[in-house]
Parts: structure tokens; C-alpha cells; sequence
């Protein structure tokens, strides 16, 4: 049964029995350009219309289904109509529960809840049911898959419109851009479209030749001599067989069954990544002359002469790879293997009837268009994944770091040690406000018992009474510690060791001046150092998170991407810990779900008129937070003392109602919340309960009755004490210089990467500790304290370590 298709507009084509055998295929013959046939030349032109070929050629124009079923992998999607944004294929939760495999279901609930103005931590901990429970960092994935639909969804869009106004846009293509399933299926349909100058397929279809290329793709016998005519571009067998083929080759590559095959052999097929230095990078090394990269091409020594199956790359080769290439030291290339060419072709086979102008139309579409389009298709996903990884591996190390627990009820002093500079001096309350601040200039070279700078700071913190010494981990630090010691000034003071990462960063940022105005930035810095030790969270998420050092590759991460997955991971830490309202920063508070800089300040300014917030109701009260912004920051933001006692807990205003119901039907009182016995009495009363039929009972979900439990068994926060104070680092070794193979050292991780992790050991430089060097099962965490035996390395100036064991 034969088909139908509409072809491209053609040239008109000669008159006589040529142009009737045409008409008589129904080929529409409007043109843009006119052959030139051997006799004379018919003017006449007709509009496009429908046309008939045989059975292997592929329907376009389909009749509209009834039901809709959620899109499958191998789906042809329906293209009957304009393109208006809104078509039945692109409806996102379909795209997105394709994409990462989740219940259609669970998909229309995401983003329904996003278009109402939900962020990821509300639905995280006030909307579990509706997303089936998943954990906030799939939800993240799901946000950023989410984000990407529409993102293809806008390029589809602006593509289409592109092309209907250079009248580019035919049935065929137009089907083939909606059929496209990321950005780089589309870029192969789009690209060769893309230019001004019409691209080869387009030249030989304004000479007429695609009705020929069409009844030949099905197995009719053309005579290509008889096809030639006086013009220039067909005045010859092989012009005509050229132009025929692109015209083949722009038909399959382009058609939907194709490019759905193809998608599925790259999932099946096993890439090799080779790489090699190039010959630039050889030859001015050779010269003496600079070379045009910013690294050293010994750099990447490794990569010279090196292969990897393209699913056993790990991200941080990738990533290297990429770098390499863009300084120009490295070449890089995909190797496909004949048996994606020669399983392409059997399936092309069976399409079109000519297996002569199937292979030879194929030919030409694979060299010139889809053996490129592979390779860029291949290092793409490579690259995406490695980015994707390093974020990650950034965001999971800055959670940890940002959720360093916090050192309460202490007069704390945050020391940024130096040598000519001096020693900042930073002296904050137990509520971070400043007590003191001063330069002190110890002589850490020689350790002179008479140094006037060690009675200056013992004076000055029996003056303010001291308990904790915070020590930035920079410059001079090994040496200050040393000093403190030899002067007895830390014999009764613990010493913690703090990273001081961007606290220089921040000293000089518009957020501390203001905090701080005409103080010494070096000050604030010392300052910053005290309150990570009393305040971690509070204060670190002052600092730009890509400069905490916690990341990988950081700077081979498009911008963008690094800054909106950081924000939101500092939303998510931010958020789900919980700020007092009545005594968070303005740093604080702009990073809880739902609020911005401008409703920060707004709050603030409200607390600072009315004298404190005394419930969470009153957050209504603040000039622009309407309904929906207190929805979602109202859970995040506790009221302590106030009217409300459930307002000091996780339980979210909506469920208050189901709360006090709860509490009644379990036989506490809510106004006992903070008494200290209360989370015991709950966990006693709640042993024997069952939650199902509970929820049933007061008319809610098993998540949000959880949730009111958990707040219930939760404890006040109790103050950390400090029992004692280990020494970080070894007290033998203080210098890079010193150290030996073999030689033991104790230090902190610092970094956690997919290939290991970094430790701090005092020497001024981070050692690695490759993941082939961890001992056993041990995996250190971010902040660990290690024992570590110092091990030969493969490259000159680099510290490796080999684990021995976690310390307590």
C-alpha cells in the first residue's frame, strides 16, 4: 500500500514526455530555479500538493489520534499541524519521564509544583508524596533535566520560525526538529540549513532533480542521460549522479526512522577516545619558543599516546582531555567502529528499495554529515557527564563543609597568621559581635622568649577572656602554632585548626563593609575566621561558593552551571537547617527557600521597626511576601519563644491544624514543646501507633504526619562543648622541604574527589591520596582527621599519600 510524502519544492523540469511522467507521479514542480531542458522550457507552474510514492518511503501527514499514550523511546511523534509550542509532543512531563525514567505521573507532579512557585526544598520536605519520596538530590536532577526540555523546547521553537522565514521549512524537516530529542539531534538537521548559501541538497533540488531522486530511492531505473540538459551544473552523467546522491543523502539522514536507529546504535555501540600531542606543541617546544597554552605540555604526558573505550573514560579524564585540546597540546579524536556504518546501512537497506542509491546516498550522508555529527554527538555526552560529576562532587563537598558543626557559648579569637604582614587578631562574643581587633607582628622566625607581641596578645585575651583559639590554615600557619606554643599562650586555649578559604575573598566584598564599615579588610578576615569556628554555616555562606576550594576542575565547568548548581545546594543546606528569624543575617535569610536579596532586606528592616517577629503569621505583614513566598519560606524560618510554640519547629503553618489534632489524640500538650522531657514522651507515646491508619484518621498523607512526629521527637539544641582539642597536624614536620617516604603524618581532608582526596598536613600544599592507596573499605569524608604515610611520586613537587586510617 503505498504512502504519501510531500516532497521539497523543485525546479520545474523540461516539458514533453519528461514533464508528464512527472505530473504523473504528482510531484509538485514549483520552482526556484529552472533547468534548462534540450529543446524548450515550460513555464508553467503549479503549487505544491500532496504526492504518492511507493510503500518504503514514510508518511508524513497523519490523522490525529484519539487517545495519547505517554511517549516511549521509539516513538514517532505526531506533527500534524503547525509547530505552536504547545504541541501534544511537546508536553514536558512526557520529554521528562523519558529522560530520566521516572512514572509519567510523578513527572506532570513536578512540574506542576514548580509552575506554582514551589522550590526544590519545599517540595523536598512539604511535598514528598506528590514526588514519590525521592531525595533532594534527584530532585535536583530532575529540576536540571527539567530545565533542559525547555531549554530544547525554546530552541525548537526559535529554529522552525527561523527556517518558515528563510522558507526553508518543509513537512519533512519540520517533522525531523520535532522528532529531535536533545540539542545535538537537533543541531544535525538544523545545521546544514543554518547558512545563508543553500547547502547541496538544496542546489540540486532547485535544479529539479528531486522527483528523479525520489522514484530512483525506490528502485525506478532513471537514465541520468537522459537528465542532463544545457545547464552547467547538468550538462553531464556524473553532475546529475552527484547531485542526485546529495539529494538521497539529505533524505535519509534527515528522515525520522533514520535518526531513531542511529540513536539507538550510538547506545549500543563502544566508542574509542584516542588522543596524541600535536605537532605545534612538539615543534615549539623543540624551538624554544612559548607555546600558545597556558600549561605545561608535560602536563599532559599521559594523554600523548592514549585509547579508552569511550564507557570506561572516568569524568576527570574528560574533562583533562578537553582542556588539553583547547591549549592545543593535545589532539583528540572518536574512533567508530565499521560496525555502526555496516548496521546503519542494513536497517537503511530496508527502508528504500535501490540498495545502488541506498549506499551511495548513505555514503555521502555518513562522511560528510553523520560520522562528525557522531564524534561531536559522543564527546558531548562525554563531556555533560564529566561536568555533571564535577558539580556534583563541588556540591556534596560544600554541603559537608557548610554543615561543620558549630562551636557555641565561647569567646572566641580567629588568628590570620602571616610573616611581614603581620597576625590578625579578631575577638567575637558567643553572639559573633566583634570584641576586638588588632595587628600583631610575632617573630615566628626566631621564637625569642622576650618577643613583645606574645605578652600584647596574652593581655589581650585575659582582657576579653578567651576560651578557643581559631588558626586560619594559610600562610605562617604551622609557624604561629609553633609560637603559641613556645609562649605558653595555647597551654590552657584549644586551638582549632580553621580553613580559610575566601575569607580574604569576602574581607573585601561590599557584604562585609557594610557589615563593617572602614575597618581594615585584613581585620575582617580574622574576624570571619573566629565566627566559622562559632557559626559555620552563618558565615560561609557569605563567600562566593566557587571559592571555598572544596571543588574539581571547577574552571572547565561552563559558569553558569557551576553558580545555579552551588546556589541551589547552599538554598537546600540553608533551608532544610532552619534560620531563627529574630536573629539571622541578611545573608542568611536570602538564601532561605522562597526569599531573594530584596525580601531579605525587607525582613530585616520589618524586624528592625516592630522589635521582632512573635509568630510566623506576622511574615505576612512584610511589604512584598504575599501568600505564595510565605508558602515557601514560612516551614524554613522559626519563631523561638513566641506565641505559636509551633513555630519553633519544622512543622509547616498549613499542618498546624493536623498537629494540634495529633498531639490531642496522642495525649501531650503542644505547649510543653520546648519543656526537655517532651521528645521522650512523644517517642514512648507514638512506639505503638500505626501511621497509616493515623494519617487516614486525620484526614492527611503518612509524609506529613512524619514529619509533625519527627518535629515532636526533635531536641532543643544543646551547646557543643569542647572536652579537649587533638593536634591536627604533626608536630615534627611543618615544612614541604621536610618530608621523606615513609615518613607518617596526621592532617584533615580537605577535598573529596571522584579519584580520591585531598589532605591538608600543614606543609603548605595538599596531598593526594589516590583512591588506589585508600586502605580497605575506608572512605574519609570532608573534615576527617587521617593518618597518612607519605609514598614516592610519579610526578616531581606532588605530595601522594597512602592511607593508614581514620582517627577519631
Amino acid at each position: 500500500m503505498d504512502k504519501e510524502i510531500t516532497s521539497k519544492t523543485i525546479g520545474a523540469a523540461t516539458r514533453g514526455r519528461k514533464r508528464k511522467a512527472l505530473d504523473d507521479e504528482g510531484v509538485s514542480t514549483e520552482p526556484k530555479r529552472r533547468a534548462k531542458p534540450k529543446a524548450e522550457t515550460s513555464h508553467a507552474e503549479s503549487k505544491p500538493r500532496k504526492t504518492r510514492v511507493k510503500k518504503d518511503t514514510e508518511e508524513v501527514e497523519k490523522k490525529p489520534t484519539k487517545t495519547k499514550k505517554p511517549l516511549q523511546e521509539n516513538d514517532e511523534v505526531d506533527t500534524e499541524g503547525s509547530y505552536n509550542g504547545n504541541s501534544p509532543m511537546w508536553n514536558e512531563a512526557e520529554m521528562l519521564s523519558l529522560h530520566e525514567k521516572v512514572p509519567h505521573k510523578l513527572a506532570e507532579n513536578f512540574i506542576a509544583l514548580l509552575e506554582e512557585g514551589c522550590t526544590l526544598p519545599f517540595i523536598a520536605r512539604y511535598r514528598k508524596a506528590a514526588v514519590d519520596h525521592l531525595m533532594p538530590d534527584k530532585l535536583q536532577e530532575l529540576y536540571e533535566s527539567y530545565q533542559s526540555v525547555s531549554q530544547l523546547k525554546k530552541k525548537v521553537k526559535s529554529v522552525l520560525e527561523t527556517l518558515k522565514k528563510s522558507k526553508k521549512l518543509t513537512p519533512d524537516i519540520e517533522k525531523s526538529i520535532l522528532n529531535a530529542r536533545n540539542l545535538s539531534e537537533l543541531d544535525l538537521v538544523y545545521a546544514p540549513l543554518k547558512s545563508h548559501s543553500l547547502s547541496l541538497a538544496e542546489r540540486a533540488r532547485n535544479l529539479g532533480l528531486e522527483p528523479f531522486a525520489v522514484r530512483a530511492l525506490n528502485g525506478e531505473f532513471i537514465d541520468l542521460k537522459m537528465v542532463c540538459t544545457d545547464d552547467e551544473e547538468l550538462n553531464s552523467p556524473d553532475k546529475v549522479d552527484g547531485h542526485i546522491t546529495h539529494i538521497i543523502a539529505d533524505i535519509i539522514y534527515k528522515d525520522t526512522r533514520v535518526l531513531e536507529q542511529m540513536r539507538s546504535l550510538k547506545e549500543e555501540t563502544r566508542f574509542t577516545i584516542q588522543s596524541s600531542r600535536t605537532k605545534s606543541s612538539i615543534k615549539e617546544n623543540k624551538d624554544g619558543g612559548k607555546t600558545d597554552s597556558k600549561s605545561d605540555p608535560e602536563t599532559y604526558k599521559l594523554y600523548f599516546e592514549w585509547k579508552c573505550p569511550s564507557h570506561f573514560i572516568k569524568p576527570h579524564q574528560t574533562l583533562a582531555l578537553n582542556r588539553g585540546e583547547d591549549e592545543k597540546i593535545l589532539s583528540v579524536k572518536v574512533v567508530v567502529p565499521d560496525w555502526f556504518y555496516n548496521k546503519l546501512e542494513r536497517f537503511c537497506l530496508s527502508l528504500w528499495k535501490s540498495n545502488y542509491w541506498v549506499r551511495k546516498g548513505l555514503g555521502d550522508a555518513y562522511n560528510r554529515l553523520i560520522k562528525s555529527w557522531l564524534s561531536r554527538q559522543v564527546r558531548s555526552d562525554l563531556t555533560s557527564q564529566a561536568q555533571k560529576e564535577a558539580v556534583k562532587t563541588f556540591t556534596t563537598n560544600m554541603e559537608k563543609y557548610l554543615l561543620t558543626e558549630p562551636v557555641k557559648n565561647r569567646i572566641i579569637a580567629g588568628l590570620d597568621p602571616g610573616f611581614k604582614a603581620g597576625c590578625k587578631v579578631g575577638i567575637i562574643n558567643p553572639n559573633g559581635d566583634k570584641l576586638d581587633a588588632c595587628t600583631i607582628y610575632p617573630n615566628l622566625r626566631q621564637m625569642n622568649q622576650n618577643d613583645t607581641a606574645s605578652k600584647q596578645l596574652k593581655d589581650l585575651f585575659a582582657k576579653h577572656k578567651v576560651e578557643l583559639i581559631g588558626l586560619g590554615n594559610g600562610t605562617a600557619c604551622r609557624e604561629t602554632e609553633l609560637w603559641l606554643k613556645t609562649h605558653k599562650i595555647s597551654e590552657n586555649i584549644p586551638i582549632i585548626i580553621v580553613p580559610e578559604q575566601g575569607a580574604s575573598i569576602y574581607s573585601i566584598s561590599k557584604e562585609a563593609q557594610k557589615e563593617h564599615p572602614n575597618m581594615d579588610p585584613n581585620l575582617i578576615s580574622a574576624l570571619s575566621i573566629a565566627r566559622r569556628v562559632l557559626d559555620p554555616l552563618g558565615e560561609l555562606i557569605k563567600v562566593e561558593p566557587k571559592n571555598l576550594g572544596v571543588g574539581l576542575y571547577q574552571h572547565d565547568i561552563p559558569p553558569k552551571m557551576l553558580e545555579s548548581a552551588l546556589d541551589c545546594a547552599v538554598e537546600k543546606v540553608v533551608s532544610l537547617v532552619g534560620v531563627d528569624i529574630n536573629t539571622a543575617s541578611q545573608a542568611m535569610l536570602r538564601r532561605i527557600s522562597g526569599l531573594n536579596e530584596g525580601r531579605a532586606t525587607k525582613i530585616l528592616t520589618h524586624r528592625q521597626e516592630k522589635g521582632g517577629f512573635k509568630s510566623r503569621a506576622e511574615i505576612l505583614k512584610v511589604a512584598g511576601i504575599g501568600k505564595i513566598t510565605f508558602q515557601q519560606c514560612a516551614g524554613f524560618l522559626k519563631v523561638l519563644g513566641g506565641t505559636e510554640p509551633l513555630d519553633a519547629t519544622i512543622i509547616h503553618p498549613e499542618s498546624y491544624s493536623i498537629a494540634k489534632l495529633f498531639a490531642k489524640k496522642i495525649g501531650v500538650n503542644i505547649k510543653e514543646l520546648s519543656q526537655p522531657q517532651f521528645p521522650s514522651l512523644v517517642e514512648t507515646k507514638t512506639a505503638s501507633i500505626n501511621i497509616e491508619d493515623t494519617s487516614r484518621d486525620l484526614k492527611t498523607d503518612t509524609c506529613t504526619l512524619d514529619l509533625i512526629i519527627n518535629a515532636f521527637k526533635q531536641k532543643s539544641y544543646e551547646d557543643n562543648v569542647i572536652t579537649f582539642c587533638r593536634p591536627v597536624y604533626s608536630l615534627a614536620v611543618q615544612a614541604k622541604e621536610q618530608i621523606q617516604d615513609g615518613m607518617t603524618l596526621t592532617g584533615v581532608v580537605r577535598n573529596v574527589v571522584p579519584f580520591g582526596c585531598f589532605v591538608d598536613c600543614g606543609i603548605g600544599e595538599n596531598g593526594l591520596i589516590h583512591r588506589s592507596n585508600l586502605s580497605g573499605n575506608q572512605t574519609p569524608k570532608l573534615g576527617d582527621r587521617v593518618s597518612v604515610t607519605v609514598i614516592p611520586s610519579m610526578k616531581a613537587n606532588k605530595v601522594q599519600l597512602k592511607l593508614e586510617k581514620i582517627l577519631d
